[in-house]
C-alpha cells in the first residue's frame, strides 16, 4: 500500500493480498473512480482511495447518496411514515436481530455471552431499537446529527457522535457488534473488523449487512448498478470476499442470507392508468421471483454473521 497526501493506492487485494485487475471506472462530478477487482478472493474496491478530507466534504455537499431524503430534511414522523410505506428496515431489524439471538443461544458448553450491543452507525435507530425489544442492552454511534436526534426519539438512546475508528470502549466487553449498510463506505475495512474482534468477547457475534456483488442485478447492470456507487460506496462484497475478510480477523462465518426486496412504488409510479387492477398481480409475481433470487444465492443485499473464536 502506497500513500501521498491526498489518496492511498492498494498495491495488493487488502483482503487477502492477491493480485488484482481492473475492473470498471465510472465518472461521478468532476472525478473519474477506478474499481479494481481481487483475483483471489473476489473483493471489488474503489482504488486509489479518496482522502478522509476529501469524503467528509463529499458527504456534506451531496449526503450520502439519498438526495430524496436529504432533500426533505427527514423528521420522525416523516421516517416512519416512510417505513409504513415500505417497512424495510423494520423487516430487516427484526430478521436480523432474530438471527443474532439464536446464534448466541447457540453458543457451546456452559459460556454465557455478554448482553452488550453496538450499533455502528444507527441510522434512524430501528436496529436499536429492535436489540431492545430483544432484551439487549445497546450502545449506538452515529456522526450525522438528525439521525442521531430521530433515533433518540425513537429508542430513549442518546447515540454517541463518534467514528467508529475513534470510539472506545473497554476490549472484550461486547457480546454483539452490528455494522448494518456501512462497512461498503469505509476507507479500511481490515481496521474496522479487526477493532470489531477486539471488542468482542470470545464467542461474541459480528453481524455485517451490505450490498451483495454478487447478485444478479449487479451481474446484469455492472457498474450501472445503483449500489455502485463511488465515492459514497468504496467498497463492493460478495459472501465470499467477506467471508475471507472475517476469517482473516479470528472469526469463524456462522451463517449467511440473501434479502431481495423491493418497495411497491417502484411498479406504481410507472404503472400506466389502464394497468392498475393488475399492480396486485404484479405485486405477488415479483414477491415470488425475489424469493426465487434468494434462494439461488443472487439476492440484492447479503447478513453474515461471524462469531470470534476462543
Amino acid at each position: 500500500m502506497a500513500t501521498d497526501k491526498d489518496q492511498t493506492y492498494y498495491s495488493a487485494c487488502p483482503v487477502c493480498s492477491s493480485t488484482y485487475k481492473p475492473w470498471r471506472s465510472k465518472q461521478v462530478g468532476d472525478h473519474q473512480y477506478r474499481m479494481d477487482l481481487c483475483q483471489g478472493c473476489g473483493y471489488c474496491f474503489v482504488n486509489p482511495r479518496p482522502s478522509l478530507e476529501f469524503l467528509m466534504d463529499y458527504y456534506a455537499t451531496f449526503g450520502h447518496g439519498d438526495a430524496e431524503i436529504a432533500q426533505e430534511q427527514p423528521t420522525l414522523e416523516s421516517v416512519q411514515e416512510r417505513e409504513r410505506l415500505f417497512p424495510n428496515s423494520t423487516v430487516d431489524a427484526k430478521c436480523l436481530v432474530k438471527t443474532i439471538r439464536s446464534l448466541l443461544n447457540r453458543s457451546t458448553g456452559a459460556q454465557r455471552i455478554s448482553n452488550r450491543f453496538l450499533d455502528v452507525g444507527c441510522g434512524y435507530g430501528f436496529f436499536s431499537r429492535e436489540a431492545q425489544r430483544a432484551g439487549f442492552e445497546v450502545q449506538a454511534l452515529e456522526l450525522a446529527q438528525i439521525e442521531r436526534q430521530i433515533a433518540h426519539r425513537m429508542t430513549g438512546l442518546d447515540p454517541t457522535a463518534s467514528s467508529f475508528e475513534e470510539y472506545v470502549c473497554e476490549p472484550t466487553s461486547l457480546g454483539v457488534v452490528l455494522m448494518s449498510q456501512i462497512l461498503e463506505h469505509v476507507l479500511d475495512v481490515n481496521l474496522w473488523v479487526d477493532k470489531a474482534r477486539g471488542l468482542l468477547e470470545p464467542g461474541g457475534i459480528l453481524a455485517i449487512a451490505l450490498p451483495n456483488y454478487g447478485s444478479i442485478t449487479r451481474r446484469l447492470l455492472q457498474e450501472r448498478d445503483p449500489f455502485v456507487c463511488p465515492p459514497t460506496h468504496l467498497n463492493f462484497f460478495s459472501p465470499r470476499s467477506l467471508s475471507s475478510l472475517l476469517r482473516k480477523h479470528g472469526f469463524e462465518v456462522e451463517k449467511i442470507e440473501w434479502v431481495s426486496r423491493l418497495p411497491k412504488s417502484t411498479f406504481e409510479k410507472r404503472c400506466p392508468g389502464f394497468a392498475k387492477p393488475i399492480l396486485p398481480l404484479v405485486h405477488l409475481g415479483t414477491g415470488l421471483a425475489l424469493q426465487g433470487v434468494d434462494w439461488s444465492r443472487l439476492g440484492m443485499v447479503i447478513r453474515v454473521y461471524g462469531r470470534k473464536k476462543s
